[in-house]
C-alpha cells in the first residue's frame, strides 16, 4: 500500500543567535514534509523573506536586535503563514499580544530540537503548541482576573394599553356578540370593528376573539380615548 504524497510545508525562521538558528534548521531537517526556505536574524530581514517566500510556517523569536517581532506576527498571518513563537519571554502581556496577533504556538526556549520537532508535527495535524509553564500562567491569569459584570436583566415589557373602544368590543365579544351586533350596538361600521380587532390581535399577540378576551383579562383599564 502506497502512502499518498504529503505536501512539503515551507518554513521561515527568525532567530538572532546563529547557534540556535542552526539547531532549529537541524531539527526541521529531521521532519519529513518540512523545509527551511529562509532564515533571518533581524525583524527587517524576516519581513523581506515573508514577502518573498510567503512560507506556510514561521518560527519567531521575539526580541531581536532591531526590535520586537510581535507586529510581524499579524503580517505573517495576513498572508496565511502560521507562526510559532520560540522565545525566553514569560511576560503575560507579551504572551497575550502574541496570541492576539495570531500566533498558533508559544514555546519557551529549552530543548529547542525536541520542541521544534513536536511543534511542527502538531501544526501538520492542525493543532497548536504551547509550553506547559506558559499554559499554567494563562490559566492562573484567567482565574485571578475579575469576572465581567453580569448583564442586567432585561426590563419586563410594558403591558399593552387598550383603548376604551377596544375594551368595549372585547366586552361585547365576551358576551357572545357577532361583528355585526357589535357594530350596531356601538354605532360604527363592521369594517371599523374589524380594524379595531386587528389592532387588538397585534397588541395582544393573539389570532382569535376568544384568545383576545382571555389575554385582556388583568390589563390596566385604559385612560386614553377611542
Amino acid at each position: 500500500m502506497t502512502t499518498p504524497d504529503v505536501p512539503t510545508l515551507r518554513v521561515l525562521t527568525l532567530e538572532d543567535d546563529a547557534l540556535v538558528r542552526g539547531e532549529i534548521a537541524r531539527a526541521i531537517s529531521t521532519c519529513a514534509g518540512f523545509e527551511v526556505v529562509g532564515d533571518a536574524g533581524t525583524v527587517a530581514a524576516a519581513a523581506r523573506l515573508l514577502e518573498q517566500f510567503k512560507p506556510d510556517l514561521a518560527l519567531f523569536d521575539l526580541a531581536l536586535p532591531d526590535g520586537s517581532a510581535l507586529p510581524l506576527i499579524a503580517r505573517a498571518r495576513a498572508i496565511g503563514t502560521d507562526v510559532i513563537v520560540l522565545t525566553v519571554s514569560e511576560d503575560a502581556d507579551v504572551v497575550y499580544r502574541a496570541i492576539a496577533g495570531g500566533a498558533t504556538g508559544y514555546l519557551l526556549k529549552g530543548n529547542v530540537f525536541a520542541q521544534v520537532v513536536e511543534a511542527l508535527r502538531l501544526v501538520r495535524e492542525g493543532g497548536a503548541s504551547i509550553s506547559p509553564r506558559i499554559a499554567r500562567r494563562l490559566f492562573e491569569d484567567l482565574r485571578t482576573r475579575p469576572k465581567p459584570p453580569e448583564p442586567p436583566e432585561p426590563p419586563e415589557p410594558e403591558p399593552p394599553t387598550l383603548t376604551q373602544r377596544e375594551r368595549e368590543i372585547l366586552e361585547l365579544f365576551s358576551a357572545g356578540s357577532t361583528y355585526r351586533e357589535v357594530a350596531k350596538m356601538l354605532e360604527i361600521s363592521v369594517n371599523t370593528v374589524r380594524q379595531h380587532v386587528r389592532n387588538l390581535y397585534e397588541k395582544l399577540h393573539v389570532c382569535s376573539k376568544t384568545e383576545a378576551v382571555i389575554a385582556a383579562r388583568g390589563l390596566p383599564f385604559p385612560t386614553q380615548g377611542n
